[in-house]
């Protein structure tokens, strides 16, 4: 039992990934969509982060069951300890503005600023996100089914793990 933590830019697919494991009866949470998040002020203004205190209580709750918890924001890391998996998701930056061009689930990544900011966080957050990450998977190259079939590999290594 435990956590996957699924994280990757806008585009990747976590969303197309986690609607599929939701259909099929896992727990999921995609923390964007959830009330886990908070504004704070930064030097540069307002940035939105996990609420530490609504993840660590979620974590908490699901930690003897199996949870899928999806997200990407910049203090994610002082988690990875409590998943027992983190598996980013990553595809090519035109792979990426291609399907946010396409998608009708989510606004983001349609401003002409937005886009901006997925480029740069393309350049400067993915190999961030690469450097801590157990599994990566290039959406690119895999569908939807084969990277839920991939996560759902990782809850049965996580169970056996912890028997």
């Amino acid at each position: 039992m435990g956590v996957i933590f699924v994280t990757g830019l806008s585009g990747v697919g976590k969303t197309s990934v986690l609607q599929r494991l939701e259909n099929e009866g896992y727990d999921v949470v995609d923390t964007d969509d959830h009330g886990y998040t908070k504004k704070v002020a930064t030097g540069e203004g307002e940035e939105i982060v996990w609420d530490e205190e609504e993840i660590s209580h979620l974590i908490e709750r699901k930690r003897h069951t199996h949870l899928i918890l999806s997200g990407c924001y910049s203090n994610q890391g002082k988690f990875y300890k409590s998943f027992e998996y983190v598996v980013l998701l990553e595809a090519p930056l035109d792979v990426m503005l291609g399907r946010v061009n396409k998608r009708n689930t989510n606004p983001y990544g349609k401003h002409p600023v937005e886009r901006k900011e997925i480029i740069g966080n393309f350049t400067h957050v993915l190999p961030k996100l690469r450097a801590g990450a157990d599994v990566v998977i290039d959406t690119s190259k895999v569908s939807i089914s084969e990277t839920a079939d991939r996560l759902k590999s990782l809850m049965i290594l996580a169970h056996q793990v912890r028997i």
